[in-house]
């Protein structure tokens, strides 16, 4: 789909879910997941304010924008339905979480790559270039990967992308407040940690599991946009089940 936003709600339905990407990142990275939601339960896959178009036009975004786009979401899907499932990638989790200390009514949450605490690895910048100076290999998957997940449209000047600053400064601040609203989640939530993320420290984990509420998952062959050998196939299956919850 591109970088577009999703929306399907069913008439008189019990259940909704919502998917929330990351910071530069699309809905087409829930693609997959969508495909295997049940036909009676609702589906808002969000396009966050200033993705999905140019790089000037993420700069002109913000966590605010964001956190208020979603806010207007997550109540709307509550007006008419009875529970919200939310799936969540990086930075949309931290949206996520705020919702589910909100509303009592988020039944689950779905949780991937969860930036509780960053460590930023040199495989990050190397990524980051490759796809910058498109020299992305098609046999590079974890390149490619993150090709895909950018939901920003390619712009060859360099300074442009010096607007993005504050929105990382306000992702850094937002990642210090989600630690400190961990211990307030009483919604029942599972987070998927890549042991190879290039972006998310390996003691995020620590952190989410002071919260009985939550369990975390380690995914051996993962790194942040890449689910590498039975990972995907294990997080889709897993996702599958979410009704069960």
């Amino acid at each position: 789909m591109r970088h577009r936003e999703e929306k399907r709600i069913v008439a008189g339905a019990d259940k909704a879910i919502l998917f929330i990407h990351g910071i530069i990142g699309t809905p087409d990275h829930f693609a997959d997941f969508v495909k295997l939601v049940p036909k009676d339960v609702s589906v808002y896959n969000i396009l966050l304010e200033g993705h999905g178009g140019t790089v000037t036009d993420f700069s002109k975004a913000s966590m605010k924008k964001w956190e208020r786009q979603v806010s207007c979401v997550v109540e709307e899907l509550l007006r008419d339905h009875k529970a919200l499932y939310i799936a969540a990638h990086s930075m949309g989790t931290l949206l996520a979480i705020e919702q589910a200390v909100k509303h009592s009514k988020v039944k689950y949450l779905f949780l991937m790559a969860v930036p509780i605490k960053l460590l930023l690895k040199p495989q990050m910048v190397s990524n980051s270039c490759k796809v910058y100076f498109n020299k992305v290999r098609p046999e590079d998957a974890l390149a490619l990967a993150a090709k895909e997940c950018c939901g920003i449209t390619h712009d060859k000047n360099i300074f442009k992308y010096l607007g993005w600053t504050p929105r990382f400064l306000e992702l850094f601040t937002k990642i210090r407040l989600t630690r400190k609203l961990l211990p307030q989640l009483k919604t029942k939530s599972r987070a998927y940690q890549s042991q190879k993320d290039e972006m998310v420290a390996r003691s995020s984990a620590a952190y989410l599991k002071r919260n009985s509420v939550i369990d975390a998952v380690n995914l051996e062959n993962s790194t942040h946009y890449h689910y590498g050998g039975t990972d995907r196939a294990y997080l889709l299956e897993e996702f599958a089940h979410l009704w069960e919850q």
